[in-house]
């Protein structure tokens, strides 16, 4: 356990913070270069502790006077930004205060080294893994149908490449790694820091969110971001990116920043911005960090919705997935397998993630992720192996969308096919809201095909009514053209 290297100036104040955190103060002296701490009674982990003491913030600041200063627009210190984490991270100032701060920084803007001081202050607020080995990971910025994650995490695994993936749930249109792996029956994405590290020392692989102890000053923020509209700022979504990876001691990193209408970047301009952000602050941690813009203009894959995805993701295992999945899976392993020097070239990356989901290794080091997260091995052995609809959530009803003309399909509404699944329960408008997780539609064409009027391109899975409204929408979510238009050959767009 690494600990926030900065400390308070008063005992009682740095007890209170530890507590907090949930380890009891022992001991410290003015000469000691460590603060002796150990988890509370009862903690799945009971090993003692030193944190190092390093510099020693002079007090707690004044919350009303920092959102003072950056209402005004001024650049806050380190040590500013330090206690600011810290006081959210341990509940000790109001949520309408992180709010009225992180409208500040919306509003404001964060400099590089506001970034920076936030980025590593998050990362110190909690656990932060130390492995004897490189490992690495990949992020994605979000999209419709993105499951890449999935079949991309035990891939690189089969291969020798340790992939400690902390993920995230969805809110609104984006779809959750977390929320469609919980669609498989028993599958914990809730694990303690003793039993990620296990998945790692035994399977070298998990997809988990990040515990209570891990990024603690992350997670207080983004809980208060999803309330207060200020989710999409890049200075915020840097540092929450960053400090979870960092936290997670990942080395190599490739991240799929989307482009698109049904994205957080509408242009190949503000994307290649906020990658230079990323590779900015990515460097400051000692992280090597590759960013692959891509296509989002259109829904990744056919399958939409939690328990619908992982069908498509176990499709893509048994090496019968479809060629946009495919290729994202390759190119992004393909890179990751580079920079971790398993390889010569990217190349050579790319048709060894191609063999292991032909060959079915990837299938195999995905159903041992599941045994070492919860999962029943007969449940395992039938979701990888045999009949997956049997296993996993299947909605009640299904309604076939009819083209009401006839045409060459060339677009598809990526955020209308997200909004309506979101509808029918597949999504969330708020945190707290419940999901169906067998919700969610399956595109019958692919981009290209000849579509003829009255034939069904659209198959809606769910347990709730559609409405008129809900059928109408979906209907103009397609665009038909009388001449036969060429299909992007790649979804990848540019490499930073």
């Amino acid at each position: 356990m690494v600990a926030n290297p900065n400390t308070v100036s008063e005992e009682t104040w740095r007890e209170g913070t530890l507590n907090a955190l949930g380890f009891s103060y022992h001991s410290i002296s003015n000469s000691a270069t460590t603060l002796s701490i150990s988890p509370h009674s009862g903690s799945l982990n009971q090993t003692k502790l030193e944190v190092p003491i390093g510099c020693k913030m002079s007090q707690k600041s004044d919350i009303v006077a920092l959102l003072t200063k950056k209402r005004k627009g001024e650049e806050l210190t380190d040590s500013e930004i330090d206690d600011f984490v810290m006081m959210a991270a341990n509940n000790t100032m109001h949520a309408s205060q992180i709010g009225a701060m992180l409208m500040a920084i919306a509003i404001k803007g964060l400099s590089k080294q506001e970034t920076a001081s936030l980025t590593k202050s998050m990362v110190h607020s909690g656990h932060v893994f130390k492995w004897d080995f490189e490992v690495c990971d990949k992020h994605s910025t979000g999209g419709v149908g993105d499951k890449i994650s999935i079949p991309l995490a035990p891939a690189l695994a089969a291969l020798g490449v340790v992939v400690p993936m902390l993920s995230g749930r969805g809110l609104n249109l984006t779809g959750g790694t977390l929320d469609k792996l919980e669609s498989i029956p028993g599958f914990r994405v809730n694990l303690s820091v003793e039993e990620l590290t296990n998945c790692i020392n035994e399977c070298g692989v998990f997809i988990a969110s990040a515990t209570d102890n891990i990024c603690t000053g992350d997670k207080a923020l983004y809980s208060i971001r999803d309330v207060t509209a200020t989710v999409d700022c890049d200075g915020l979504i840097v540092g929450s990116i960053l400090s979870k990876k960092a936290a997670a001691g990942v080395k190599h990193m490739v991240l799929d920043i989307k482009i698109g209408e049904a994205s957080q970047h509408n242009t190949i301009e503000a994307a290649s911005a906020f990658a230079r952000k990323m590779k900015d602050n990515a460097t400051l941690l000692g992280m090597n960090l590759v960013c692959v813009l891509t296509e989002m203009d259109y829904p990744i894959g056919q399958y939409i919705g939690n328990s619908l995805e992982i069908e498509e993701s176990i499709l893509t295992l048994r090496g019968k997935g479809v060629e946009d999945i495919n290729e994202l899976v390759e190119v992004l392993g393909g890179k990751l397998i580079f920079m971790s020097g398993k390889v010569k070239n990217e190349e050579e990356g790319r048709k060894k993630i191609r063999e292991v989901l032909d060959n079915g290794k990837a299938l195999d080091k995905f159903r041992e992720m599941m045994l070492h997260q919860g999962v029943d091995p007969v449940v395992a052995k039938s979701l990888c192996y045999d009949d997956y609809r049997s296993i996993l959530p299947v909605a009640s009803k299904t309604t076939d969308i009819l083209a009401t003309t006839s045409g060459w399909l060339t677009r598809v509404d990526s955020v209308t096919l997200a909004k309506v699944v979101r509808d029918l329960g597949g999504g969330r408008r708020s945190p707290l809201d419940q999901l169906d997780l067998a919700a969610g539609v399956v595109l019958l064409v692919e981009r290209g095909n000849f579509v003829q009027e009255g034939t069904p391109w659209l198959r809606v899975h769910h347990n709730v009514e559609l409405t008129e409204q809900h059928k109408s929408d979906l209907t103009g979510a397609l665009t038909l053209s009388k001449e036969k238009c060429l299909t992007p050959a790649s979804r990848v767009l540019l490499t930073i």
